[in-house]
């Protein structure tokens, strides 16, 4: 090697290794989300950040099969370990596929094969089975399954014994439905989310402020315990657009079949698992379903409504057979699915440190905005551009206010649909809407078939059946010719036809107060410290 060359190598190392130290100093804010990055804890080696950029290319028919082959393999490969009790190469290939499916969901084309359905069904189905439903403790630009591995791997391994000092000594109960047990496990989970309050808890306390005194008010209504208002927080951050790798969604995780089962709409149109109201509501009667299911034990309810109802049962059954007693949740815990021995300590040590911020000393936090808004019946199926433009308000405030909504309009539905506008808007967007012209305030959709196009592609453009599309406009396919005009069919939204049933059609002003700040369990204090416990509390509770 040459002296030149020698040099250019060096050069070469020295410029990479800057490029390597520059990126891993920078923070999330300072990132280019349009790239792919990560950023990790070099202290701890756990991933506090990730992000993966959406894949806009679409695939050809002939990348698609390969990426499909790809993953039934994996799934053979998962059956043959599984076969041979091999436990540990089960979970590094199901870990291997969840991390191919995760990259292929975003590929514009692929989702709608039906064999790429089918096995992923089939692979998320193996995951659930093996960790339980996945949490979903979304960060900005963060990602759910490197967030999973970073927190449940610390509390899994223990926590740091310097991390368990910065507890308070003694935690005394209140007086709670839901017993929030403090065990090894709690005060990991607790001196995890402590190290990380700037990821976790902070953001989870400004969003609280938001939709606690909505839950708040459902749950007292539907006569579930106040405390459960934290399981929030452990499922989704209380973030309306948080999702998992099982296919869960919205502030409750409910997968579309537990969502329906319990009222929500999920269509191409509407998804009201992320309507945070109406999937408040269903949660709270799933949760007393379960509560009354395990014969009032609130523990074992919880386990249920992360892996599965029937996986809790099956493991009760096997502990009775070596019990003389009624096993609980603490006694079947090592023979759970990962997340699910997880789970509930983490919402234990979620309740108690939320409930009480002041005796651990976090800072006070910036609220949230108060969750008020005017529920406006439409009948039109008004983009939301227009929406935003009739109500003179910013359009990405109509779709934090609507995060129900898939498409870009308000849905095609039987009945005026409620969307929620800015709080004081509605005078505003009623007057702007009454001077609209007729043409503009269809309550309907129309299409104008144009050259080359099929019954089939005009249904899937519109997110409606093929024969619903032909019944509404009482044509067979061989009446379609160019330049007909169809009439898209309107769907019936059941939990959009009981507002609409209950106000009689008539816009509603929505505002909740302020949240309630009752601890669930409080440490016990030296007298010399309690005046300025008590100080820091009164300094907090001033600001709700």
């Amino acid at each position: 090697m040459t002296k030149r060359t020698l040099l250019l190598f060096v050069a070469l190392i020295g410029l990479l290794l800057s490029a390597w130290v520059n990126r891993s100093a920078v923070s999330p804010s300072d990132v280019n989300p349009d790239t792919s990055w990560t950023w990790v804890d070099v202290k701890t080696n756990d991933v506090l950040f990730a992000n993966h950029p959406v894949d806009t290319d679409s695939v050809t028919e002939q990348e698609a099969y390969r990426h499909i082959e790809r993953l039934y393999r994996r799934q053979a490969e998962l059956m043959a370990m599984q076969a041979r009790g091999d436990s540990v190469q089960s979970r590094r290939i199901l870990d291997e596929a969840i991390r191919d499916l995760d990259r292929l969901i975003r590929r514009p084309g692929l989702p709608g094969q039906p064999r790429f359905q089918n096995v992923y069904n089939a692979i998320t189905a193996e995951y659930r089975e093996v960790y339980g439903v996945p949490d979903t403790l979304e960060l900005p630009r963060g990602s759910i399954y490197d967030l999973r591995n970073g927190l449940f791997a610390a509390v899994n391994r223990g926590s740091d014994p310097r991390l368990e000092n910065e507890l308070p000594s003694d935690l005394r109960e209140m007086n709670t439905e839901v017993p929030m047990t403090v065990n090894d496990r709690v005060k990991e989970a607790m001196a995890f989310l402590l190290k990380n309050r700037n990821l976790h808890l902070y953001p989870w306390l400004r969003r609280a402020e938001t939709y606690f005194p909505m839950i708040e008010h459902i749950f007292a209504e539907e006569n579930v315990p106040d405390e459960l208002k934290y399981l929030a927080l452990v499922e989704s951050g209380l973030n309306p657009y948080a999702h998992s790798h099982a296919r869960a969604g919205g502030i409750w995780q409910f997968v579309a079949q537990t969502g329906r089962r319990y009222g929500l709409t999920i269509d191409p149109w509407v998804d009201e698992r992320r309507d945070p109201e109406k999937a408040t509501r269903a949660a709270a009667r799933h949760l007393r379903d379960l509560h009354d299911l395990f014969g009032g034990d609130w523990h074992l309810a919880l386990a249920g409504y992360n892996v599965s109802p029937a996986r809790v049962k099956r493991e009760l059954a096997k502990a009775r057979r070596y019990m003389d007693r009624e096993p609980t949740y603490w006694d079947i815990y090592e023979n759970l699915p990962e997340e699910t021995r997880n789970y509930v300590p983490l919402f234990i040590a979620t309740s108690i440190i939320i409930s009480n911020p002041a005796a651990f000393d976090l800072k006070r936090v910036t609220p949230g905005p108060r969750y008020a808004f005017d529920h406006v019946p439409v009948d039109a199926t008004l983009k939301l551009q227009d929406v935003a433009r009739l109500a003179e308000a910013d359009l990405q405030k109509i779709r934090a206010l609507n995060p129900e909504l898939r498409g870009n309009r308000v849905p095609p539905s039987k009945e005026p649909y409620y969307i929620r506008l800015p709080y004081g808007s509605y005078p505003t967007f009623r007057e702007n809407f009454d001077a609209l012209p007729p043409e503009e305030r269809a309550s309907y959709l129309k299409h104008a078939v144009q050259t080359g196009e099929s019954v089939g592609h005009i249904a899937k453009r519109y997110h409606v059946s093929r024969p619903s599309l032909l019944r509404a406009n009482n044509v067979h396919p061989g009446q379609i010719e160019v330049g007909r005009t169809l009439t898209v069919p309107a769907a019936r939204y059941l939990g959009n036809s009981k507002i609409v049933a209950d106000a009689g059609a008539r816009p509603l002003r929505v505002r909740y107060g302020s949240r309630a700040t009752r601890p669930v369990a409080v440490p016990t204090l030296p007298t010399a410290d309690a005046s300025e416990h008590d100080n820091a509390s009164g300094q907090l509770a001033s600001t709700r």
